[in-house]
């Protein structure tokens, strides 16, 4: 008979991979990139966590911000997406809601409160920072972009 045995190791997973990080930014993402009450639709949640994929897609929608261009490329959505803000809701960090036929994802205090302790503590400064540079972009110009696809 052949033994087998198994050393299992820990397999350091890079921080942009950890579940804490992607509801961190999914929490910088509602209060920097949505106004009041903080809520978002799915797909802006998406193209925001692209844009924070690569420096390139970062600056093609900063300059859709910036209204430099008014179109977008082919864009991916965020594969884990859904799994973070289940677990956000799992926390109190975010409610799912309803809001003019649209699911939306909301902020909730606990979730303002844990990123202001984030803020102070100086972590995650500069995809917050991204975030924060990129701000509010209108639904209305995310969809203009959506419409226009270009590959170069």
């Amino acid at each position: 008979m052949i033994e087998v045995k198994l050393d299992i190791k820990a397999i350091p997973v890079p921080l942009r991979y950890q579940p804490i990080y992607k509801i961190i930014i999914l929490l910088a993402i509602l209060r920097y990139g949505t106004s009041r009450p903080y809520n978002s639709t799915f797909l802006k949640l998406h193209l925001y966590m692209w844009a924070l994929r690569s420096e390139e897609n970062y600056e093609i929608l900063l300059s859709v911000k910036q209204k430099k261009r008014d179109t977008i490329v082919p864009w991916i959505f965020e594969p884990s997406l859904d799994k973070i803000v289940t677990l956000a809701v799992i926390n109190g960090l975010c409610k799912r809601e309803i809001l003019s036929n649209e699911l939306q994802i909301q902020i909730v205090d606990s979730g303002l409160e844990l990123l202001t302790k984030i803020e102070q503590m100086n972590l995650f400064n500069e995809d917050i920072g991204k975030i924060k540079q990129i701000g509010i972009i209108p639904q209305t110009s995310i969809s203009k972009a959506n419409s226009n696809w270009e590959i170069f």
